[in-house]
């Protein structure tokens, strides 16, 4: 048998580029009903006939690479004996499961020679074929489907910025509310993608499509306005309880003040359709950079969400484009999400914060230099005041700038002021359901700070001044758990470790892991740090914030 297969590949084998023709099995080896493996072009080739003829599929299912061969061939489908997917072995598609099987084109001689023909696909037709099938995964949130599609589009050359596009454009025309925690993830996953190479993108990129399948799944494509040009102050032009003085000061025609006003009387068709229309119109990401910012200082929208959001947005606009199709498509659903968004500022617990930033002149404020000067240091005032149950410090934020701190300092200040409340902090409360106050809170605030510092380098005035002060109340209130007596009255000390932190992390032992982290550079604690998180699928998809 082994002679007469020698000598009919020798007979029966042309290729043409990238096709080839390949003499399997002889067809009176193969009865009715019957299955078997071979070889064909390099693969492993499942030849199955049936009542209606022979017929030839990858062996491997496609779900996790069980040979098909090991199923059950009834009729016209293969089963998988692993997980009961099943195929049509005519053309391979996948009558229950999630992803169809490659099938290639089969052929009986007179002689009863079984041939194959394989194709291999240039990467520009195998993403032709892919993208349709990652964008089913996506509707039917196929967590599976979307990790083998990612890998396979990489193979074949689509960049991590192309996948995360797909992800979007799926996602956000459906997101009812427009923004949400899969996009924010989404950037950052993709920032960290495109600082990887090979496999080591996939995983990032699969929370980041995850993310938004899971958020988006069963929703309608939403039904967004057109295009519509400014007309003036909505009716009724008085400010919210709260809100700055300025933010219902309209000039006719001015489309960043009618927005500006339209967002802070909730009209969201009427706001969106005017950024659409100045999309549309040509107006750079950088003007609406102006729009959006000053649309977000005017309150305390979402407990900060919508600044990282904003923020978020304009992470994923540097890395795909900023024709008019990527603005309409990343910044229009940031709109009613900033409209719609709770405004804490106006909140009981957030009153007396409001009333010590109301008093503050915004003006002389960031008209402070705004990075550190050289040699200033806080010498624990602000930060103690952060870390101290009492009244926002807002007084002594205002006094820090001054000094020499500026806007840069203050937040600096912000960050290590959470980062104390994140150490002092004990994981076990996470697990206890009584308890509303978690490390996302602690975390909210950092990631937070990170956004107004972008807000106030791209933006520095009295807008970004005013988030600035917020990320202080947002560093003070993350101490909620100490004042209760759930945390820590000292910060913990370590001393530095050698180990496997990402392990360390993976494990829960946390003590062991700060203080590997202390004995690392910090480019390995960020990689480990992020390893550890995009390994973790318990819970939410909130996975990772880069600054």
């Amino acid at each position: 048998m082994a002679e007469y297969h020698k000598n009919m590949l020798a007979k029966i084998h042309q290729s043409d580029g990238s096709t080839s023709q390949h003499a399997v099995a002889d067809l009176a080896e193969l009865p009715q009903g019957t299955m078997r493996t071979v070889k064909a072009g390099g693969q492993r080739i499942v030849v199955c006939h049936t009542a209606t003829g022979v017929y030839a599929l990858d062996n491997a299912c496609p779900h996790q690479g069980y040979g098909l061969v090991q199923g059950d061939l009834t009729g016209e489908t293969l089963t998988c004996q692993w997980h009961n997917w099943k195929f049509r072995v005519s053309d391979g598609t996948c009558t229950f499961g999630e992803e169809n099987v490659r099938a290639h084109p089969c052929q009986v001689t007179e002689e009863g020679t079984v041939i194959v023909t394989i194709t291999e696909p240039s990467p520009e037709q195998r993403r032709a074929e892919l993208w349709p099938s990652l964008g089913r995964a996506l509707a039917r949130h196929y967590t599976g489907q979307i990790a083998r599609d990612t890998a396979r589009l990489l193979k074949a050359g689509a960049t991590p910025a192309e996948i995360v596009r797909a992800g979007l454009e799926y996602g956000l025309p459906r997101a009812e509310y427009g923004w949400g925690h899969a996009y924010a993830v989404a950037a950052d996953a993709l920032t960290i993608a495109e600082a990887r190479s090979g496999d080591d993108r996939v995983l990032p990129l699969v929370h980041a499509l995850d993310g938004i399948a899971e958020s988006e799944l069963r929703r309608p494509l939403r039904v967004g306005p057109e295009p519509a040009a400014p007309t003036g102050a909505p009716a009724g032009t008085a400010t919210a309880t709260g809100a700055p003085a300025g933010a219902a000061a309209v000039v006719h025609g001015d489309p960043a003040a009618v927005f500006r006003a339209l967002v802070e009387h909730e009209q969201v068709p009427q706001a969106e359709a005017l950024l659409i229309d100045a999309i549309h119109r040509g107006v750079g990401a950088a003007e609406l950079r102006g729009w959006l910012i000053g649309a977000v200082s005017d309150h305390h929208l979402g407990f900060g969400h919508c600044a990282i959001y904003l923020q978020k947005a304009y992470g994923l606009l540097e890395r795909l484009g900023t024709d008019r199709a990527t603005l309409r498509l990343v910044l229009a659903p940031l709109v009613p999400d900033i409209v719609l968004a709770t405004r804490y500022d106006t909140l009981p617990f957030m009153r007396p914060a409001m009333r010590a930033i109301g008093s503050v002149d915004l003006e002389a404020l960031a008209a402070a230099p705004g990075r550190r000067t050289t040699g200033w240091r806080d010498r624990g005032h602000l930060l103690d005041a952060m870390l101290t149950r009492g009244p926002v410090p807002i007084t002594a934020a205002v006094e820090a700038v001054g000094a020499g701190g500026g806007i840069d300092g203050l937040l600096d200040t912000v960050v290590l002021a959470a980062s104390h409340h994140l150490l002092r902090y004990d994981p076990a409360e996470d697990f206890d359901h009584r308890n509303e106050f978690g490390w996302l809170d602690i975390t909210h605030a950092l990631t937070h700070a990170n956004a107004v510092r972008w807000a106030w380098r791209m933006a520095p005035g009295p807008d970004t001044a005013r988030l600035a002060l917020f990320a202080v109340f947002m560093a003070h209130d993350a101490g909620r758990a100490a004042w209760r007596g759930r945390a820590s009255d000292l910060t913990p000390q370590w001393e530095p470790a050698v180990g496997d932190l990402k392990a360390a992390v993976s494990d829960r032992r946390v003590d062991d892991a700060v203080a590997m982290a202390l004995g690392l550079p910090v480019g390995d604690v960020a990689d480990a740090l992020e390893r550890a998180a995009f390994d973790d699928r318990a819970g939410s998809f909130i996975v990772a914030a880069t600054s």
